[in-house]
């Protein structure tokens, strides 16, 4: 049994090259420097829940593709649903970040109106699932232009951080600067996944082995973040400075 069930893991997870596997690691590493290092700081705590769901998203989205628990349109919509609860608690994780690191009264507002927007929009996108005509191909195209507007978002963020940055009198060594290195992992991420996400649909269906490369690659992307996020919990600095 145990054979079995390690078996159909490792077959779903050499699809991306086992990348997988280290994110859930990751996570759950990244998950436990959190909670032991929150300090009760609300920045921190947001990134808790994120480690908490994208730990949670790994796994069970191993288990439920790798033993076709759902099938059709109800795997279909798991998965979207799955993602798409991910992306949010991503954003809302950066929403504090930037919320503290940047300073501009316009930028705060910009943040702002981006968090609501993406919200409207996930709402719209989860009622418009319950719809019995909204198609498969459909949801799994907006979903994807839900990914591009939250890297879009993150991406001007990251801007408006580094505008502030170096048009400020430094205070701190840049290199000293936890805030530095979080958003210039966030930065590549976002910029660099948003061309993916926006033909993700034609090269699922046309390009399935090249799909599987750039899907690992994204999960390369997410993990070198995730890592940086965790070495900026350990330094003895607010991870916003």
């Amino acid at each position: 049994m145990h054979h079995e069930i390690l078996e159909k893991l490792t077959n779903f997870w050499g699809k991306t090259f086992f990348i997988e596997p280290i994110l859930i690691c990751l996570f759950t590493f990244c998950f436990i420097i959190s909670v032991w290092r929150h300090h009760n700081q609300r920045v921190r705590l947001a990134f808790s829940v994120y480690f908490f769901i994208g730990l949670l998203l790994f796994v069970v989205s191993s288990f439920v593709l790798a033993f076709q628990i759902y099938r059709g349109r109800k795997l279909a919509i798991f998965s979207e649903v799955s993602n798409t609860i991910f992306e949010l608690a991503e954003f809302i994780a950066f929403y504090f970040f930037f919320k503290t690191s940047i300073q501009g009264p316009m930028f705060q507002k910009v943040l702002t109106i981006f968090l609501n927007l993406l919200v409207v929009v996930i709402g719209i996108f989860f009622a418009a699932l319950a719809l019995p005509s909204y198609s498969i191909d459909y949801f799994k195209k907006h979903s994807l232009f839900i990914n591009v507007l939250e890297f879009f978002f993150l991406a001007v963020m990251c801007l408006a951080y580094f505008y502030e940055l170096f048009t400020s009198t430094p205070k701190i060594n840049l290199f000293q600067r936890p805030s530095f290195f979080i958003t210039t992992s966030l930065f590549f991420y976002s910029v660099l996944l948003i061309p993916f996400f926006m033909i993700a649909h034609y090269v699922f269906k046309n390009e399935w082995p090249f799909y599987r490369v750039l899907f690992a690659c994204h999960f390369l992307l997410l993990a070198i973040m995730i890592l940086t996020i965790s070495k900026a919990f350990l330094c003895r600095r607010p991870i916003t400075t």
